[in-house]
């Protein structure tokens, strides 16, 4: 009976996190379905050329989206009760400067993006995509508050919701003949739609503010957690980057394709995970209860992180089915990505513990670490195949877990260390 009663405390300690889990990754397995339904349709219906152009104009656009993630949702999430009303009326006004930031940058930096690659289709999606960043800003505070208050069912369900018609209308466009635009079509269809689905949110509205003090205190923060964002984006899109100038572009095509169908499936699931650890953390670090859950967070993280070795072993398996026989010589570089998601989601959760506590330069020092790692793997072995890059990928992802473990363990044990000597 004692033995039952543990467990059963033991549970319902992380109940909340499991649930926002389950719903999440519930919305993600359905959104998941319309995904590999629109890789399926864009690999049938794109060269490899053509195939990569697009990813590499989504990678771009990832990279600038990451102002975004650096804005001020994580203060509003993690703020202390009494400076919650404070940060949501300032964090609006704030919102709206990175978005127009973005979408100005954005645009105006297509054209050269396109000449550094030599391909003038970039501009065209850079351009149209930069449009949706001024949709954001209306309804981005309600989706922060909805997240502190770990709202996840009803977050989930519309989320969920907005990337099965994102992938949807990628998939019809693409069938209608539009080529590359259909992923940026898809792109302005999530935004209408998210816009839409989130303007009733059931949040409290804290209307607008304008304290000079806190915008300055924000962005302060913002501008930690931007550089942080920063390095982690071209950590994860370096590899694309480069290969878009080593590799020539039907190789280049073939590498995007494996990326996005191995590593870009597992990416997925690991951001879902995240977003719902991220707030459970925040509310535990509020109680003064995350020390003694951290164990169990770790376990759970565990069990996601076995969901990439499962796709890893059944890439052979649904790679002949699901896509044209053009891509099937990808199927080896699909498994080795899909791996390299489970070091990635460790490096994620250690970030998170550290963006939680608020130690914004450690988690800076980490991604600037894993970054550094990640480019001198390349620049040494210099690869110039889809098979040689994505091993590169894999083994500089697991050398980055030896700095992880000095930073979080050694060094806080010397700490420690010091204070008792």
């Amino acid at each position: 009976m004692w033995l039952l009663n543990f467990f059963r405390i033991q549970l319902n300690s992380v109940i909340e996190l499991l649930s926002n889990t389950i719903w999440l990754l519930s919305a993600e397995f359905v959104a998941k379905i319309s995904r590999i339904f629109t890789i399926i349709v864009l690999a049938a219906q794109l060269s490899p050329m053509s195939y990569g152009t697009a990813m590499l104009a989504l990678a771009f656009h990832d990279v600038f989206g990451l102002l975004l993630r650096a804005g001020v949702g994580s203060q509003i999430i993690n703020c202390k009760p009494h400076q919650l009303e404070n940060f949501a009326k300032n964090g609006i006004v704030i919102q709206w400067g990175i978005c127009l930031t973005i979408a100005i940058g954005q645009f105006s930096s297509a054209n050269y993006f396109s000449s550094l690659y030599d391909n003038d289709d970039i501009t065209l999606l850079l351009q149209t995509m930069a449009v949706i960043y001024l949709l954001y800003p209306w309804v981005s505070i309600k989706i922060f508050l909805l997240q502190r208050e770990n709202k996840m069912r009803w977050f989930s369900i519309r989320n969920g919701l907005c990337v099965i018609i994102e992938n949807c209308t990628i998939a019809i466009t693409a069938l209608l003949g539009a080529d590359i635009l259909s992923v940026a079509l898809g792109k302005i269809a999530f935004s209408i739609f998210w816009l839409l689905l989130f303007s009733f949110s059931p949040v409290k509205s804290y209307g607008v503010g304008c304290k000079p003090f806190i915008i300055h205190q924000m962005l302060q923060t913002s501008g930690k957690l931007f550089n942080t964002e920063f390095l982690r984006g071209i950590r994860f899109h370096a590899d694309t980057f480069i290969a878009g100038r080593l590799l020539t572009p039907e190789l280049f095509g073939f590498y995007t394709f494996a990326k996005n169908a191995g590593v870009g499936l597992s990416q997925s699931i690991s951001q879902v995970y995240i977003g719902a650890l991220f707030p459970y953390l925040c509310k535990l670090e509020r109680k003064g209860q995350l020390l003694e859950q951290q164990k169990k967070v770790f376990v759970i993280s565990l069990c996601i992180g076995f969901l990439f070795v499962i796709q890893a072993l059944l890439a052979p398996i649904y790679v002949p089915i699901l896509f044209d026989e053009k891509w099937s010589s990808a199927i080896p570089i699909i498994t080795i990505l899909c791996l390299v998601a489970l070091p990635n989601l460790i490096i994620d959760i250690v970030c998170c513990m550290q963006r939680v506590t608020e130690q914004y330069h450690r988690e800076t020092f980490t991604r600037l670490v894993c970054l550094f790692i990640s480019l001198a793997t390349i620049f040494i072995f210099t690869p110039n195949e889809p098979m040689e890059f994505a091993l590169v990928i894999f083994f500089s992802s697991l050398f980055c877990l030896i700095p992880i473990y000095l930073i979080n363990v050694i060094k806080p044990f010397s700490n420690n260390l010091r204070t008792v000597i």
